[in-house]
């Protein structure tokens, strides 16, 4: 018996919608084996920080509560020793990214209070499916659904829907798991109905390698995803600097012949840091927009791939404020 559903192709239609806008958007091969081992881990690229942002730019009106959902997909995948990224993928496409809507704008089968995020036990014609009291107990019925179809029995499963169909599951999967790990491919038929449900979820998986697995920040003006705003930026007429939030330390000591040079760039998030570089006798000035709470590893990033030797030298609570003081410092600049 298929642990099949009704409702996902709508859900798989209003993503897949969205992403095909996106030149990015390619259909592969969702061959992804289900568990992690040595040679399937998650990338080094792939972080809660990363997933949650992904999903925000897409849901920009997403309830508070489930900002911080992919580090519950981190720690239930690690324990369960599921490839969580691709847990996370498959709840957006389930999910409609979290808005809980299907491609018509009419609202899906499961409300969002339920926490459940993979469509468990919504079979069709109305019926909710299961629920559960909050984000990281619905994650974790997510992932040990997963560590069913990968072919291990789970001995107490958090979800109804698990306890009544992993005796099913497991059977119709048997041969499969004797042969060669389960992907997430062989999800397709069996947890929905969709029979591109297996793409679906390589899809969106693409489409989050291709924005934030490059080295590249997430917001760039050219669409050839470069580092920078091509042209200098020119603050407001009535911009003003602003003392700086934290100062982080004073200008390195690299000379420069005097050229100088503005330009902005984006992580996303208007808190904003100004990065002094100085290359070939060139000072350039970078205001990188970054996440609160991920500030130094979004500079260290953008530092490595773009501007290497470079330093933040202050923080600011808005990139206007941040633009405001680089053209005080390469007055220049502004006159160009």
């Amino acid at each position: 018996m298929r642990d099949v559903r009704q409702g996902a192709p709508g859900r798989a239609l209003a993503v897949l919608l969205a992403l095909a806008a996106t030149p990015a958007a390619a259909a592969g091969r969702a061959d992804t084996p289900i568990r992690i081992y040595p040679a399937n881990a998650v990338p080094a690229c792939v972080t809660p920080e990363r997933l949650d942002h992904f999903l925000l730019s897409r849901n920009p009106d997403l309830e508070p509560r489930l900002r911080n959902i992919a580090r519950w997909y981190r720690r239930h995948g690690e324990a369960w020793r599921v490839r969580w990224d691709y847990a996370f993928f498959q709840m957006a496409l389930e999910t409609n990214f979290l808005i809980f809507r299907r491609a018509d704008g009419g609202m899906g089968d499961v409300d969002p209070r339920q926490n459940n995020f993979a469509g468990l036990g919504t079979t069709g014609n109305g019926t909710p499916g299961d629920s559960f009291p909050d984000v990281s107990t619905g994650v974790l019925a997510h992932i040990q659904h997963l560590v069913v179809y990968s072919g291990q029995r789970i001995a107490e499963p958090v979800a109804p829907r698990t306890r009544l169909k992993q005796d099913d599951i497991l059977a119709a999967l048997a041969r499969t798991a004797a042969q060669r790990p389960v992907t997430f491919q062989d999800l397709t038929g069996r947890w929905a109905v969709d029979r591109s449900y297996g793409r679906s979820i390589e899809t969106i998986a693409d489409r989050f390698r291709d924005l934030y697995c490059n080295g590249a920040p997430l917001e760039t003006a050219s669409a050839a995803s470069t580092a920078f705003v091509p042209a200098a930026p020119r603050p407001a007429a009535n911009a003003r600097a602003s003392a700086p939030a934290v100062a982080l330390g004073p200008p390195s000591a690299a000379a420069s012949t005097g050229a100088c040079r503005v330009e902005a760039a984006s992580f996303g998030g208007r808190k904003t840091l100004l990065i002094r570089t100085v290359a070939n006798g060139e000072e350039r000035f970078t205001a990188l927009g970054v996440l609160e709470g991920f500030e130094r590893s979004m500079a260290d990033s953008f530092i490595r791939s773009h501007a290497p030797g470079g330093q933040p030298i202050a923080e600011f609570s808005s990139p206007e404020a941040a633009l405001a003081r680089a053209f005080e410092l390469c007055p220049t600049a502004a006159r160009q």
